[in-house]
């Protein structure tokens, strides 16, 4: 009736059943009221003769509201012997105010039945990095616009701040150590540390989730770490290691929250991220410029070939050309050698900050850190199951009439089949201009290709009138070539020149 009229209702006194000495949870009679009935509270009232009057500011007036204004509207009723309501005493007739109507949504005692059917969509909308004005416009298109929504935007977002309060109560550490003991309990793999300061204060903490651990596994031979995304409202920069899979997404590999970047700290996440990967250091890594991640993994990763990000030291180039006596780290001709995945900067690790945008901010606390973690390492795991689903299902057609592109379409993945089918096109420039055999099995081929740039406009590389010469070694008894471009061992794409080889060798 009050919903349907306009106006609050509140409990105004009752008594529950007693029986022998112990008050029962069974309530005897109750009486409702109107809102507005009864006085202001003292404190309005002086509130209010305190800040009116005269100034030189001009006239100062309360500024506490109330909604009491003496209203007489009631209801009183008591239980029957048969547990049956008897309503024995109403007043319906209001006054110093008029109900109205339309106006029951703003009344928030309305709202709780509201809030709770959308809490549940609330929170897993909020998890995934939505917006509280977005999620409120989303649920009230549901309901045929904002006037038919009777929640507001400062509603759902005091039921998120409630339940942040909530799980704050033992405080933001702590929230965070209890959620790694559940996601640990709940997973054996899921791996996490942390230290503390002098002060037993909470100073840098790394985690690993089991489909990392899985994914390094299989995609751990390169792998990128930066430590310059999201310094939180704590001061702890958000650093991650990334890697790549086989279909050229970026998979995340392990994140940490640290307090200093600085050599010491680097070399803790170092050792024990390794230590919780079985021990077993990548092959190669990319980093900034940093010295002290320098220092730190020449200690603890001795046998991993480090480079420095490419597009960073480009961009740096004109100011500091005495880069040039470390080219060894970073000039690509001195790092083909080794499998780097296609990778030349840290790029990839800003794609993954890119991606974590939606999910993380500086205001987001200890604890949701690494839920949102999860949230968004769900997101990147069902990305990968479409790409997967993507490839089984479909296949791209083949660019050329070459029998060996058929091979090729088969054990690559869609993604990655792409850029070996730009090197099948290519190929259309290649010639083989001399042969020569190294012994009964190996012979060595002198291709002739163009030399290939990049157009900036179209961003894709061109052929130029230069010629250039590359050597490529075949053994035809174990059916293998080895070019010196090296495209294969630093990105594991298959380059034209061996390609024209195989062709020429009719080899399938």
């Amino acid at each position: 009736y009050a919903k349907q009229q306009g106006f609050g209702i509140v409990k105004a006194g009752g008594a529950y059943k007693q029986e022998k000495g112990k008050t029962l949870n069974e309530r005897r009679n109750c009486t409702w009221k109107c809102e507005s009935g009864g006085k202001p509270d003292a404190r309005i009232r002086a509130s209010s003769r305190l800040l009116n009057g005269v100034s030189g500011k001009g006239v100062k007036m309360a500024n506490r509201k109330t909604k009491k204004v003496g209203c007489p509207v009631m209801l009183h009723a008591k239980v029957t012997k048969d547990g049956k309501w008897q309503i024995r005493n109403v007043v319906l007739q209001h006054q110093n105010h008029e109900p109205v109507p339309s106006i029951s949504k703003y009344i928030s005692m309305f709202h709780r039945e509201d809030l709770n059917v959308v809490r549940r969509r609330l929170f897993q909308h909020h998890d995934e990095g939505v917006s509280i004005p977005q999620i409120h416009s989303a649920l009230a298109a549901e309901r045929n616009g904002v006037e038919n929504f009777p929640v507001s935007e400062r509603q759902l977002r005091n039921v998120v701040d409630k339940e942040k309060r909530l799980k704050m109560m033992e405080g933001d550490a702590n929230a965070m150590a209890a959620y790694f003991h559940r996601m640990s309990t709940d997973n054996q793999n899921f791996f996490h540390l942390h230290r503390l300061d002098d002060d037993e204060r909470l100073k840098d903490v790394m985690w690993v989730d089991a489909r990392s651990r899985a994914a390094y596994i299989e995609f751990g031979d390169v792998v990128c770490f930066d430590s310059t995304y999201l310094t939180n409202r704590y001061l702890l920069p958000f650093a991650n290691f990334v890697g790549v899979n086989h279909h050229g997404q970026s998979v995340l590999l392990g994140c940490a929250l640290i307090s200093h970047e600085d050599a010491e700290t680097f070399e803790w996440v170092f050792t024990n991220w390794i230590s919780c990967m079985g021990g077993k250091a990548p092959s190669g890594i990319l980093t900034d410029q940093d010295a002290a991640m320098k220092k730190a993994i020449a200690k603890v990763m001795p046998n991993t070939r480090h480079r420095w990000c490419l597009w960073h030291i480009l961009n740096k180039l004109p100011l500091k050309l005495g880069l040039y006596q470390e080219r060894e780290w970073w000039i690509p001709p001195y790092m083909k050698d080794m499998f780097w995945a296609g990778m030349r900067s840290t790029q990839r690790v800003e794609s993954m900050n890119s991606f974590f945008d939606k999910y993380l901010k500086k205001q987001t606390r200890l604890y949701e850190f690494v839920q949102q973690y999860c949230k968004a390492m769900e997101r990147r795991a069902e990305d990968e199951k479409q790409a997967d689903a993507n490839s089984a299902r479909f296949c791209h057609q083949l660019v050329s009439d070459f029998p060996i592109e058929r091979v090729f379409q088969k054990i690559y993945t869609s993604a990655k089949f792409v850029e070996v089918q730009q090197e099948c096109m290519k190929k259309l420039y290649v010639s083989i201009v001399g042969c020569k055999v190294v012994d009964e099995n190996v012979l060595e081929y002198t291709i002739e290709d163009r030399v290939w740039v990049r157009d900036p406009n179209t961003r894709k590389d061109v052929p130029t009138r230069r010629k250039r010469e590359y050597e490529v070694k075949y053994n035809s008894n174990i059916y293998e070539a080895w070019c010196v471009c090296k495209l294969m061992e630093s990105s594991g794409i298959i380059c034209r020149h061996i390609i024209a080889v195989f062709e020429k060798n009719d080899v399938e």
